[in-house]
C-alpha cells in the first residue's frame, strides 16, 4: 500500500517538471516571434526615416536651385519693328509631257530585269 501511494506522490510531483520543457519551448518560440516582429518594425521605421530624409534632401535641393537661379529680366520688343518680307525663290518646274516621258522610261527599265 505504501508503494503505490509513494509512486503516486512521486508522479504528482514530477508531472509539473515534465510539462516544464514544453512550456519553456513555447516561451522561447514566443520570445523569438516577438524579437522578429521588433526587428521588422525597426527595419520599417528605418526605411521610413530614409525615405523622409531623401524627400527632405530633394526639397532642399529644389529650394536651393530656386534661390540661386539668376533673375533674368524679360526682354521687351518694340512693336514698331516689323519682320522683313521674305522673297520666295522660283522653284524649278517640269512640264507634264516631260514628266510622263520620264515615267515611261523608268517603267520600261524596271520591266527589263534580268
Amino acid at each position: 500500500m505504501r508503494l503505490p501511494i509513494a509512486a503516486l506522490l512521486a508522479l504528482s510531483v514530477a508531472a509539473p517538471a515534465a510539462a516544464q520543457p514544453l512550456s519553456s519551448q513555447f516561451q522561447l518560440d514566443e520570445l523569438r516571434a516577438q524579437q522578429e516582429a521588433a526587428q521588422r518594425r525597426l527595419i520599417d521605421q528605418s526605411n521610413q526615416l530614409m525615405a523622409l530624409e531623401a524627400r527632405l534632401r530633394a526639397e532642399q535641393g529644389a529650394a536651393d536651385l530656386q534661390r540661386s537661379a539668376p533673375r533674368v529680366s524679360e526682354l521687351r520688343y518694340e512693336p514698331s519693328v516689323r519682320a522683313a518680307a521674305v522673297v520666295t525663290p522660283a522653284f524649278p518646274s517640269i512640264s507634264d509631257a516631260a514628266l510622263a516621258e520620264s515615267n515611261r522610261r523608268v517603267q520600261a527599265a524596271a520591266g527589263n530585269r534580268r
